[in-house]
């Protein structure tokens, strides 16, 4: 499976995706127009990836601004990884600006919904 590797625009976040490696990151500005249809492909290709997952998966978000149609989208893509952390680590690195209140929140109410363990990391 190649990986999928999208380049950041003014509304669109970077997305690198390589399941060779078993990372996954999003970041910068994600306010597409269509959030469903941005994030349909990114959740197929973790669909895919979680047929034969690594043993250890790397999952990293650092966001400039995320909308909330985004938001609904990152959480469908991390509870994709609920059930694999049964069997297999996964790392979930929620990456946000130094006094970026906004964004480290937004990371705690999504951990409340899943039972991935998040590591906030102010950078």
């Amino acid at each position: 499976m190649a990986a999928l590797n999208l380049e950041a625009t003014e509304d669109l976040p970077q997305v690198l995706f390589d399941s060779s490696k078993g990372v996954f990151e999003i970041s910068k500005r994600s306010l597409p127009e269509n959030a469903i249809l941005f994030y349909e492909p990114l959740l197929d290709f973790a669909n895919e990836y979680l047929k034969a997952p690594k043993e250890e998966t790397t999952i990293a978000f650092h966001f400039d601004y995320i909308s909330t149609s985004s938001t609904k989208q990152i959480m469908k893509l991390i509870l994709l990884f609920d059930p694999i952390s049964a069997t297999n680590k996964v790392n979930l690195n929620w990456n946000y600006d130094h006094g970026d209140v906004d964004m480290l929140q937004t990371g705690k109410r999504l951990e409340q919904l899943t039972s991935l363990k998040f590591i906030f990391n102010e950078v």
